[in-house]
């Protein structure tokens, strides 16, 4: 825990501390929508290296793998902005 250092008043101290605890929560739950999102990328390259160009649902698989990849770029982007 941070303790007051009397350097900034108590009111910022105490602003300064509730900012800091909602950019761990967030950088939190943006980790965990990336370890998702990885693990879907994952399934979804095995899927088309198992069933190829022969399985009906190939080009939407792959568009969606695209869309997802741009999701995860623009998430780690605000993440670095936190």
């Amino acid at each position: 825990m941070v303790e007051y250092d009397n350097s900034k008043t108590f009111f910022e101290f105490e602003m300064q501390r509730k900012i800091d605890k909602q950019k761990e929560f967030a950088l939190a739950k943006h980790s965990s929508e990336i370890r998702v999102m990885d693990r879907l990328i994952n399934a979804i390259d095995e899927y088309l290296i198992r069933f190829g160009r022969e399985s009906n649902v190939h080009d939407q698989c792959f568009e969606l793998k695209k869309q997802i990849e741009e999701n995860k770029k623009h998430t780690q982007e605000y993440m670095d902005k936190i």
